[in-house]
C-alpha cells in the first residue's frame, strides 16, 4: 500500500467571504492510496484552523506519524478497526484521516468492483435532492445579482453569512421579507460572530424576521452559552464547528437544535454516520454540510451521507463544483443543476465502483 498527497490550489470564480475567513482559491488536502500495485483511491478533506485546528501542514504530518499503521489497513473490516482503535488521534485530526478513510473506502470499493454504498450497506436511493444557495458577505450590488439568479432558478434553500455590520445584513435580509418564501428557505450562518448571549440575542432581534435558523451564533463550543441563547430567540441554531464528534452531541436535546454533518470536519464517512446516529438518538435534525471549495470528492462523500440519512435532512449543502472552481478534479463534475437539484438516479458515479470519479492528476500539485 503507498499513499500519495496532493493539494489543488485552483481559483474561484469569484472571492467568497465571510467573518471567519475571506476565500480566493481552494485549500484541500489530497490523498491517493495505491493497493495491490494498481488499484488507485482519492480522497479529500478541507482542514480549517477555525474549524478544527488542523491546516495542510499538519494532515500532511498526520500522515507521516501514521504511516506504517495505516498500510495495516487491508479492508473494511481493518478500516473499521484501525477507527475505533485511534478514536482519540482522530478526534484531534479529522481532516486528515477523513481524506485518507475515502482514499481507501475509494480503493476498496473498485477492488472489489462496488460503490461505495455497497460497500457500507447502503441502500442506493432514486430521489433528488436539493441543494442550498450559499450567498458570502459580498457587496450588496453582488449580493443582489446572486440573490436573484439563486431565486430565479428556483433554489429552495439559501444560507446567508452574516456580517456583523447590522445595516449591512439587515438589508440583505429586507430583500428577501418582500418575497414569497416556504417557512423553511432562510438561514443564517453566523460563524461565531458573537462573543456574549446578550449582543448575539440583541443583534438578531433587530433582523427582519425572514429566517427560520441561525448556524454557529457565539464562539465554536460554547455549550454553556449556546444553551442560553436558545432560551432567548424563536430560531432554531445549527451547530457546525460546535460538533466535530458524538460527545459534542451530549449538551443537546430536542428539535431547537439542528447538526450540520459535514464528512471533512467529522473525520470521514463512518464517524459522520456515528454522529447522525447519535443526533437521531438525541432527537436532533440535521444538514448535510460542505465546506467552500470542496471538488467532487467530498462532494460524492456527501452523497453517501444523503443516501444514509435516506435523503431525510433539512438542507444540502455543497455541490458546487466548477459553478465556483474554475476547474474539478473529476473529469465530471459532481455539481447541481441550474435550479439547485441533483438526481441521484441520473448521477452515473453513483453505480460505478468506489466513489466512481474519474481524477485528474494532472490537475494536482505534489506535496
Amino acid at each position: 500500500m503507498n499513499f500519495e498527497i496532493f493539494s489543488f490550489p485552483v481559483p474561484f470564480r469569484r472571492v467568497f467571504r465571510h467573518s471567519s475567513a475571506s476565500r480566493q482559491q481552494a485549500e484541500n488536502f489530497i490523498v491517493r492510496v495505491t493497493i495491490n500495485q494498481q488499484i488507485a483511491g482519492w480522497g479529500e478533506s478541507c482542514p480549517r484552523e477555525y474549524v478544527t485546528g488542523e491546516s495542510i501542514a499538519t494532515c500532511r504530518q498526520f500522515l507521516k506519524d501514521n504511516l506504517e499503521s495505516l498500510r495495516g489497513i487491508a479492508d473494511i473490516d481493518s478500516l473499521c478497526s484501525w477507527i475505533k482503535n485511534h478514536e482519540q488521534l482522530i478526534d484531534k485530526n479529522p481532516s486528515a484521516f477523513c481524506a485518507i478513510e475515502l482514499a481507501l473506502l475509494d480503493a476498496f470499493g473498485k477492488e472489489l468492483s462496488v460503490p461505495v454504498e455497497t460497500l457500507l450497506g447502503i441502500d442506493q436511493l432514486r430521489e433528488t435532492t436539493n441543494y442550498s444557495a450559499v450567498l458570502g458577505d459580498s457587496p450588496y450590488l453582488v449580493y443582489w445579482l446572486l440573490a436573484q439568479r439563486y431565486r430565479v432558478r428556483g433554489f429552495r434553500n439559501v444560507k446567508i453569512k452574516l456580517s456583523g455590520n447590522l445595516d449591512s445584513d439587515r438589508r440583505k435580509l429586507q430583500w428577501w421579507q418582500t418575497k414569497r418564501l416556504h417557512k423553511r428557505t432562510i438561514r443564517l450562518d453566523a460563524n461565531n460572530l458573537w462573543d456574549s448571549v446578550e449582543d448575539c440575542s440583541n443583534y438578531l432581534e433587530q433582523l427582519p424576521k425572514a429566517y427560520w435558523a441561525v448556524e454557529e451564533p457565539l464562539q465554536s463550543r460554547d455549550f454553556t452559552g449556546l444553551t442560553k441563547l436558545a432560551e432567548r430567540i424563536e430560531a432554531n441554531i445549527i451547530l457546525d464547528e460546535s460538533v466535530t464528534q458524538t460527545n459534542d452531541l451530549t449538551h443537546f436535546n430536542a428539535e431547537k437544535w439542528i447538526v450540520n454533518l459535514r464528512v471533512s470536519k467529522l473525520g470521514g464517512i463512518h464517524r459522520a454516520i456515528q454522529v447522525a446516529q447519535m443526533a437521531n438518538t438525541r432527537k436532533l435534525n440535521t444538514i448535510v454540510g460542505a465546506h467552500v471549495g470542496e471538488t467532487s470528492i467530498l462532494t460524492r462523500a456527501g452523497i453517501v451521507l444523503i443516501q444514509y440519512l435516506k435523503n431525510s435532512q433539512l438542507a444540502t449543502e455543497g455541490a458546487f463544483g466548477t459553478h465556483l472552481l474554475t476547474q474539478d478534479l473529476a473529469t465530471e463534475s459532481l455539481r447541481f443543476a441550474r435550479d439547485g437539484q441533483l438526481h441521484l438516479s441520473q448521477t452515473r458515479c453513483l453505480v460505478q465502483p468506489g466513489l466512481g470519479l474519474k481524477v485528474r492528476k494532472d490537475l494536482l500539485k505534489p506535496e
